[in-house]
């Protein structure tokens, strides 16, 4: 696995993707410091900032499915990141008043329509993202490049969580907007480093909005027709609701509420799932016989149900931490199998529409989870540990109908 990162283009790539990944990291815990120190409601704020981050890639996935396979991926990832940097900076000039003073109280919208244009970006970015990976390493080496970045996404956002906690209170919340906006530049540096042979495109046919529709439904019915890729794509938006629903009740609700945890305090929590997260991938990037499994991710869904449904039982931090570690190992190791897969069994020009396309089932089953807990009465009145066992509930029989619907599939084809 470590020996991907002796090629030089891989190895860029790699690393500008660690980099983004801890400035997110970094600024999130620093709004969350805003949110806490200036007395918002912390459960329905993060609610609809991941809202904002969710909605733009149900409304542009059409765009993304229909354009991207036009468009060369890295050229996709370097306008990304250059346009982030710019947003990020509009971000930190507007709460700026509000860190020194000058104000007591701001609307947080504008920070979230920022948030959501970062979204629209988003929505090209990570199906580029994902579909470029093969074009920079051999097919039988997708596994271990796929394991390599989940360990390292899951080290970067947890550490620039764990990080951002202890800079924004010892430091100041404007220190984890800055060195966002290096990390967004230190990305455009060395992807545009990348040196690589143009990949295939497809060329568009009629005029704009004729071509939209056309594209959009030739990928809808490629998905369709295909014999795994839909099956993948559904388990991804199963996935999404459960992790949409779960990191806005257990940081805005559980860890501060029942566990009566600080900013550093949740970070150090958070850290505990992500050291989770790196031994769960570790163990999956040894390629035994059982990570081959086409079940393996239906299984790995009943185990997090397992531990939710734990969790929403206990209050003691330290009975907390092992649940918390092994709900992160579970978790991280889903999207490991759905990509490897994807990227594998998808010819190269679908492959960027069949990732969109993921990308709006996924937008769309966590905006119904952000809405579900900052639109609705029931789980603002509802208490975080009943909410994680409604939760643990939910994603067993959830669990239980795609292992019904995957077998289905299978016998038909």
């Amino acid at each position: 696995m470590w020996s991907l990162l002796r090629q030089p283009n891989f190895r860029r790539f790699w690393s500008s993707q660690v980099l983004l990944a801890l400035g997110d990291g970094l600024m999130q815990m620093g709004i969350l410091k805003i949110i806490l120190d200036h007395r918002y409601n912390a459960q329905v704020e993060i609610a609809k900032m991941s809202f904002a981050v969710a909605l733009p890639g149900l409304v542009c996935g059409p765009l993304a499915m229909s354009h991207l396979g036009r468009w060369q991926r890295r050229r996709v990832l370097l306008l990304s990141d250059a346009l982030r940097a710019v947003l990020v900076v509009l971000i930190g000039v507007w709460i700026l008043p509000l860190l020194t003073g000058r104000v007591e109280q701001r609307d947080l919208l504008v920070v979230y329509w920022l948030i959501g244009a970062i979204g629209v970006i988003a929505t090209f970015y990570l199906p580029a993202r994902s579909a470029l990976i093969p074009n920079l390493v051999e097919t039988d080496q997708l596994v271990p490049a796929n394991t390599l970045f989940a360990i390292s996404f899951a080290i970067a956002t947890v550490g620039g969580r764990v990080v951002g906690g202890a800079v924004a209170e010892k430091i100041g919340v404007p220190w984890t907007v800055a060195l966002n906006v290096v990390t967004c530049l230190a990305s455009v540096g060395l992807l545009w480093r990348i040196r690589m042979t143009p990949h295939a495109v497809s060329e568009p046919t009629g005029n704009s909005a004729t071509s939209v529709l056309r594209e959009f439904r030739v990928a809808l019915i490629y998905l369709w027709e295909h014999p795994t890729a839909l099956p993948l794509v559904m388990l991804s938006g199963v996935f999404a609701f459960v992790l949409g629903i779960l990191m806005v009740v257990f940081v805005g609700g559980y860890a501060k509420d029942v566990l009566h945890l600080g900013v550093s305090g949740i970070g150090y929590l958070v850290g505990a799932g992500g050291a989770g997260a790196a031994i769960g991938i570790l163990l999956l990037g040894r390629g035994r016989s059982w990570t081959k499994s086409p079940w393996l991710p239906v299984g790995l869904l009943l185990l997090a149900a397992g531990a939710l449904l734990t969790l929403s039982g206990i209050a003691n931090l330290w009975l907390v931490i092992p649940v918390v570690f092994v709900l992160g190992g579970v978790l991280a190791t889903v999207l490991i199998a759905i990509d490897s897969r994807l990227q594998a069994q998808v010819e190269d020009v679908q492959r960027s529409a069949v990732f969109a396309a993921r990308g709006m089932l996924t937008s769309l089953t966590m905006i119904v989870a952000f809405w579900l807990q900052f639109g609705t009465e029931v789980f603002k009145r509802t208490s975080p540990p009943v909410v994680l066992w409604w939760l643990g509930i939910g994603t067993f029989a959830a669990a239980v109908l795609m292992l019904l619907a995957l077998r289905t599939r299978a016998t038909s084809s």
